[in-house]
């Protein structure tokens, strides 16, 4: 993937989007209902799956899933496929994990001239994390009732002023008030970023989630 700068939030209040046009475009000058979750907000909140981001966004909800995957209603609309990693479909059944989420972008109200097939509803757009030259270093442990452990990684540096890496990371482990039933996730998403020019960038990654 090669791409241009970018999108840099701070706080909570997002004052760009890039999911609206597939620009990096101001919120004010988007026309369409757009939500979005920083990252600051995901991680004071210890955000870790959709549902916690999904309470925060206007318009949507999140439904069971039968168990096994995410299934938010989006302006009445139920859907299990209108997600997306950094604008790329994300049709799988699972629970997605927030380990190496940089900000969540919801948008609301038709759009398939920018995302082709989906429903009326909306997309949820999630914008991975990336490699950058300033220096990333955080560890967090949490831990629970019935016996809930949870740990995730998240370091990256420059090495010399053309290339930069990152390393998001994390596991977890629960069982549950129900019998026979439990929780185990892994998940890795290393990240490089090439520096090709003075604003062109490309960048690689690679995610196991399980």
């Amino acid at each position: 993937m090669v791409s241009g700068n970018a999108v840099r939030q701070q706080g909570y209040a997002a004052s760009r989007t890039f999911s609206a046009t597939k620009t990096d475009t101001p919120l004010r000058d988007t026309p369409q209902a757009v939500t979005v979750v920083t990252q600051e907000l995901i991680a004071d909140q210890a955000m870790t799956s959709m549902s916690d981001v999904i309470r925060y966004v206007p318009g949507v909800t999140m439904g069971q899933g039968e168990g096994h995957r995410d299934a938010p209603t989006i302006r009445g609309n139920s859907t299990t496929a209108d997600f997306y990693v950094d604008g790329v479909r994300d049709d799988v059944q699972y629970y997605r994990d927030l380990y190496n989420v940089d900000r969540v972008e919801a948008l609301k109200g038709s759009n398939a001239m920018v995302f082709g097939r989906g429903g009326g509803g909306g997309v949820i757009n999630r914008v991975s994390k990336q490699a950058q030259w300033a220096p990333v270093r955080s560890l967090s442990l949490t831990g629970g009732s019935f016996e809930h452990k949870r740990g995730a990684i998240d370091v990256g540096q420059g090495l010399g002023r053309g290339v930069a890496v990152r390393l998001n990371g994390a596991f977890e482990s629960s069982n549950s008030y129900r019998d026979a039933t439990s929780l185990q996730r892994v998940g890795i998403n290393p990240t490089a970023a090439i520096s090709l020019g003075a604003r062109t960038t490309a960048r690689v990654g690679y995610e196991y989630f399980s």
